[in-house]
């Protein structure tokens, strides 16, 4: 009797990752990884990939469906235009993440030469265009908006400003020859974020157009199977298994890091909360879902900066000499592919993921701090996401799925909090050993039942 199965397949920059579920029931399989075919064609690794994991599955498979998310060639690549910094730049840039893109710029105030000159360099994919909020400021968005027309940029825009001229904008750069779509403002209200609009606009532009010019592959199967870029894979499944399949049967609350050879990502998923009495918010309004990317924290080609950023911990951690310690991130970084051959590189291996974890872990959570008021005396500030009473905490990514002790490792990136830091405190620790949340964030993509069933079997509840 032969099995029929869904390809859900992840082309990563170096390896393609491809697993087979069952159609019916969502259980896993098989999985097989190939090298990643940039300089040919990435379905020739796909292609190895796919029988690998035919052989594997043990019994006769008719792949009845095919599923990819993709961040080869670069990812979804996005700049993010706004008029301030921890405001409208800032809700941008959080629309773009939670799309699964790397953020390659950020550009805030009235644009300058200086910052046209960036923003061509970068190259992005597409140019998240913000400011304003709705009924506010006009003048200084106009102003960009004509000084990005001039440029001709051939990245997509998406005008994503202040709703009483993002119409004018669109059309001014349109007028020049530039791709402009509008779309909902990501910063409607000085308190307000709404970022779908903006997210869901970016994942279609894509699937529509960029995935197929990144000259990955020239065949029309690439093109069919490619749904979203990894990251939001990811953060699909985050979402998913929090809330369940119709917003029922969710483990509730979580937190997902994904450690890489060049950024660390962090996934959250959570209710909202009211601040309590006594404690005033600052910044932007928190996500219930939300996606941070660490790029300068990776395990191979971002070695030397995990290194230069936890320098006194891990040489304390290592006991060996600076020059030493330079030496071997050296070595991961010229050779990313690189595999711990011994337990003492293992061991090294496994201060860099931690140095990794802390940081991004760090980053990603909120912060509380006093301030002195005159008059007033002290008061308490909170900025970005209080996760200290989140339940569970999932590590994925080579090292983590890899290493034996990657629980460890994530659990000491926890303990190593900083004073005032929002992070988990006494939350328990899943390793997605499988490597299963990307392949089940496609899944969601069509069948959100049978990707629930994947994880649930796969990851083991605490």
């Amino acid at each position: 009797m032969t099995l029929e199965v869904v390809a859900l397949a992840d082309f990563g920059s170096t390896f393609t990752k491809l697993t087979l579920v069952e159609a019916a029931t969502g259980r896993r399989v098989a999985s097989a990884a190939s090298p990643t075919t940039v300089a040919s064609d990435v379905m020739e690794g796909y292609a190895t990939a796919l029988e690998a994991a035919l052989g594997e599955a043990g019994e006769p498979c008719n792949v009845v469906d095919r599923l990819a998310a993709s961040s080869a060639g670069g990812g979804l690549r996005v700049a993010a235009i706004g008029l301030v910094d921890d405001y409208t730049a800032a809700a941008a840039r959080q629309a773009a993440l939670n799309a699964g893109a790397k953020v390659e710029l950020v550009l805030t105030g009235q644009l300058q030469q200086d910052d046209l000159a960036a923003l061509g360099e970068a190259r992005p994919d597409i140019v998240l265009f913000s400011g304003g909020t709705d009924g506010g400021q006009s003048r200084h968005i106009l102003a960009n908006a004509d000084a990005l027309a001039e440029t001709q940029i051939t990245a997509h825009v998406l005008v994503a400003c202040n709703c009483d001229v993002a119409p004018t904008v669109a059309a001014r750069l349109e007028a020049r020859g530039v791709s402009a779509l509008p779309v909902a403002n990501v910063l409607p209200a000085i308190d307000q974020l709404d970022i779908e609009p903006a997210r869901a606009a970016m994942r279609e532009l894509f699937i529509e157009h960029v995935i197929m010019g990144k000259g990955l592959s020239e065949t029309q199967e690439f093109g069919r199977a490619v749904v979203m870029p990894t990251p939001e894979a990811v953060l699909v499944a985050t979402q998913l298994l929090s809330k369940g399949p119709g917003g029922k049967g969710g483990w509730g609350d979580l937190l997902v890091a994904d450690i890489g050879g060049a950024t660390t990502d962090v996934h959250s998923s959570i209710r909202l909360h009211r601040l309590p009495i006594g404690i005033t918010p600052k910044g932007l309004p928190p996500l219930p879902l939300a996606r941070s990317v660490q790029g300068d924290l990776g395990m191979r080609w971002n070695a030397p900066t995990v290194l230069e950023a936890d320098t006194t911990w891990i040489a304390g951690q290592a006991g060996e000499s600076a020059e030493r310690l330079e030496q071997r991130c050296r070595e991961r970084r010229e050779a990313p592919d690189y595999l711990a051959a011994t337990r003492d590189e293992a061991a090294f291996d496994r201060l860099l993921a931690v140095s990794c974890l802390t940081h991004a872990l760090g980053r990603h959570c909120g912060r509380i701090s006093t301030v002195y008021v005159p008059g007033q005396g002290a008061r308490f500030v909170q900025e970005g996401l209080d996760l200290r009473a989140l339940p569970t905490v999932i590590g994925t990514g080579g090292m983590l799925v890899r290493d034996e002790k990657g629980a460890h490792s994530l659990e000491l990136a926890l303990e190593r909090r900083e004073k005032g830091s929002l992070i988990p405190d006494g939350a328990s620790i899943v390793i997605d050993t499988s490597y299963i949340l990307a392949a089940a964030g496609l899944l969601a993509s069509r069948h959100p039942d049978l990707a629930f069933h994947l994880m649930t079997s796969e990851l083991t509840h605490p």
